[in-house]
């Protein structure tokens, strides 16, 4: 890990870290692919809580984490751009 990519839970205040994990839910084909590895029940939207935080940290560890840091200094300024 990098000094840009921030360890759970404080990545859940990274709005990069908020960018990957709402590509990751507009992707089926990923969360098709979680469900099966996984045994979750993403696709159907009944999912138990312990399938998402299983799917956040998958996120996490499998897209945050391996992208590089330019990327998450540029989702980051992108977000503030939104906000601003």
């Amino acid at each position: 890990m990098t000094a840009s990519h921030l360890p759970l839970p404080m990545a859940y205040a990274d709005p990069a870290f908020d960018a990957c994990i709402a590509v990751a839910l507009d992707t089926p084909v990923l969360i098709t692919e979680f469900d099966r590895l996984y045994g979750a029940d993403l696709m159907s939207g009944k999912a138990a809580e312990g399938d998402m935080r299983v799917f956040v940290n998958f996120v996490h560890r499998c897209l945050y984490l391996a992208l590089p840091d330019e990327s998450i200094h540029s989702m980051r300024r992108a977000a503030i751009a939104l906000a601003a």
